[in-house]
């Protein structure tokens, strides 16, 4: 089975940990906005694409010793290299040595024995930015959910900048070629859109024979879903993209003890509800629901069990 999951962040890396376990044709698409922390600091010194998404992908994919894994995913604490990842200097070096970072990913991938690929959505230098209900404008993925909380103020829609940039040709080749895309897990404005609003990865979405799956978040984010139900976020999707693109969606049920639930409703986040509005809207659109309780809490975080998750879609395509 061809899978090609699209998107960026700690969602996708966490659910790349059970899907290698059910195919080794994986593909992880991942976004490019990223300018936040140490990965900010690389692409402004060095003028590179955004590594630490990437980082994050080979990490879970990856089929090599403990101790390998420990040192790609190690973090300075001290001296002029405190908060920067020793994986994302290694992509840094990488990136220089092959002569760009689809190279890079190439010798990573090798260096880590992963399973499958991961590829940069493009090429492009690009950036994020977004149109608040206010009515102002923030540049920058890092900035914008601040923002939005400093002015008490909603996103309204994100964009890329320069816009429509073109999506890299392989991305295009597996999603076409995909028996299963995933959409997410992911922060909807700053990990999913961002993905999909790069030329071309729509557009080969529709043209795949594949089934598209978008993988519901458990959790609102502050200041970017703050208040939003599973169907509000795919309205948001649709919005921007103006064609429906969802074959299923994958809702989780979310059941928190107090303890589970305070850490989080500290920031203002919440379990994202499903509600019998959005079993409507999504009856008329005729996509299907996989619905289950597909979450666990590891150290206090809460997140997809991605051995369940995994084997709902293989059920799923079987199905289908």
């Amino acid at each position: 089975m061809k899978i090609v999951i699209i998107g960026g962040g700690t969602g996708l890396s966490v659910l790349l940990r059970g899907l290698k376990n059910i195919t080794e044709d994986l593909n992880a698409v991942v976004n490019m906005v990223d300018d936040g922390g140490s990965t900010g600091i690389l692409r402004k010194d060095l003028g590179m694409l955004p590594p630490g998404d990437l980082r994050s992908c080979i990490l879970s994919m990856s089929n090599t010793t403990e101790l390998l894994e420990q040192l790609m995913g190690y973090r300075f604490d001290k001296g002029s290299l405190s908060g920067q990842s020793l994986g994302n200097l290694m992509m840094a070096a990488l990136d220089d040595i092959t002569g760009g970072m689809d190279n890079a990913l190439g010798a990573c991938a090798a260096i880590f024995n992963i399973t499958g690929k991961v590829y940069a959505v493009t090429l492009e230098d690009i950036g994020l930015v977004a149109e608040l209900k206010n009515g102002a404008t923030v540049r920058g993925e890092s900035k914008i959910p601040k923002a939005a909380i400093e002015m008490n103020s909603p996103i309204h829609r994100v964009n890329l900048y320069p816009e429509r940039p073109r999506a890299f040709r392989k991305v295009i080749e597996v999603i076409e070629a995909a028996d299963l895309i995933l959409v997410g897990p992911g922060s909807l404005y700053t990990s999913v859109l961002p993905a999909l609003l790069v030329s071309g990865v729509k557009e080969s979405i529709l043209r795949s024979k594949g089934k598209c799956v978008y993988i519901s978040n458990v959790m609102t984010q502050p200041g970017e879903t703050d208040g939003y139900s599973v169907g509000d976020h795919v309205r948001a999707i649709y919005d921007h993209l103006e064609d429906p693109i969802f074959d299923a969606i994958l809702v989780s049920h979310t059941h928190l003890d107090e303890e589970e639930r305070k850490p989080y409703e500290k920031e203002g986040a919440l379990p994202i509800l499903y509600t019998e509005g959005d079993r409507e809207y999504f009856r008329d659109l005729d996509v299907e629901i996989l619905e289950d309780n597909f979450t666990e809490v590891i150290q206090g975080y809460v997140r997809h069990d991605y051995t369940k998750v995994s084997q709902r879609l293989v059920d799923y395509i079987k199905e289908e």
